[in-house]
């Protein structure tokens, strides 16, 4: 059909306003989309982080979308994989850039975040991150916002744990530098608040995580010198395969992790090899909170799984920009608009930026009880 058609065809009738819409971007008076981009490693060995993401702000988008939208708009999520590989990263934040969004939500990895705060920041282009902790992004004027605690917050609390509850007074640590961003920074901070209190860290293990990772030799290397306790320091994928191996070697010493590893994807592949390891949390798994109860029920529903930390940091981060955008004032940046708004509710309490972006946020310590997640402070 020919231009002058559909604008002829778009006076006589309002049966075909849709197609009108399509044809001549909004000749039906609808208004347009609001736009949020999501960055994330929907594949690899990070993907639970990275589509637990995806799936909460998707629950809190079409939950907005079925009251009408922001003012009148709905919004559409576009959708970015970046495999948790920074150069794939800035190119996938650049083409979201060109692509006008509002704001970007994401990623979920530190290494990630790092790579590309600068790039929303000349852009600016407010993103919120997910399960981003490095201390590398604290306290700085930019672009780039989060909804937990960096991991000096993290790393103490388990320290003070092991040290005070649990008797530890020597480890071992396995460090994943594939998301070096936060692991190095998660065992730096790990390591100063447990020597503070006498302990020591006596040996760490790092390696860069790929299908030919020898997970046996590494294993070995954790187990020597008679640790009190193994920290892993890496994703859920990599904590179940050390797990497999710490079994077969007959390992004596208390098995902990660090956040990263604490989905539903360790126990899933861990079984009952990782039954008793100690695993902090961004989230308490048995809150009563009605808002993270309803949340948990719908994600059941929808996804055939348990909600995870992935999901619950994601779902806040969107919540924070959608009522950000929904109350933007005229003249004022999105930026701005989270500032001066400052707390927002979360699924387990209010989520409270600073004047950079950060937040103080909780450490839930767990233990895996019949592959299931236990909360044990």
């Amino acid at each position: 059909m020919s231009l002058p058609n559909v604008l002829h065809t778009c006076r006589r009738t309002l049966g075909v306003s849709l197609a009108c819409a399509v044809l001549l971007g909004g000749c039906s008076g609808e208004k347009p989309p609001v736009r949020l981009g999501y960055l994330g490693g929907l594949t690899g060995r990070t993907a639970d982080l990275g589509t637990g993401g995806r799936n909460g702000i998707q629950i809190a988008i079409d939950e907005v979308n079925s009251a009408g939208g922001i003012n009148g708009r709905k919004i559409e999520l576009v959708l970015k994989d970046d495999s948790n590989d920074p150069e794939k990263a800035k190119q996938l934040v650049q083409a979201l850039i060109d692509a006008k969004v509002d704001a970007i939500l994401g990623p979920m990895t530190s290494n990630v975040a790092a790579a590309v705060s600068p790039i929303v920041t000349e852009a600016k282009i407010l993103m919120v991150g997910g399960s981003v902790t490095t201390n590398d992004l604290t306290g700085k004027d930019d672009l780039f916002f989060r909804t937990i605690s960096a991991s000096t917050v993290h790393a103490a609390t388990m320290a003070e744990y092991l040290y005070t509850q649990r008797n530890v007074r020597k480890v071992n640590a396995a460090v994943n530098l594939s998301n070096k961003a936060y692991s190095e920074s998660w065992i730096l901070n790990f390591e100063r608040a447990f020597s503070q209190l006498g302990g020591q860290v006596q040996r760490q293990v790092t390696y860069a995580s790929s299908a030919d990772t020898n997970f046996a030799e590494l294993t070995k290397a954790l187990l020597d010198g008679q640790p009190d306790a193994v920290i892993l320091v890496t994703n859920a994928v990599d904590a179940a395969l050390f797990a497999n191996q710490v079994r077969l070697l007959r390992g004596k010493a208390l098995m902990v992790t660090s956040e990263w590893a604490g989905t539903g994807k360790l126990t899933e592949l861990g079984g009952s090899n990782v039954e008793g390891y100690i695993v902090p949390q961004y989230l308490d798994p048995q809150s009563s909170s009605p808002e993270f109860l309803a949340f948990r029920e719908l994600y059941r529903q929808r996804f055939q799984q348990d909600v995870g930390f992935p999901a619950v940091v994601a779902f806040n981060a969107a919540q924070a920009v959608i009522k950000g955008l929904r109350e933007k004032m005229p003249g004022e940046s999105l930026k701005q608009a989270v500032l001066r708004l400052r707390r927002f509710p979360g699924l387990q309490g209010d989520v409270v930026f600073d004047d950079t972006g950060d937040v103080q946020s909780r450490t839930y310590l767990t233990e895996i009880r019949n592959g299931q997640y236990f909360l044990v402070r």
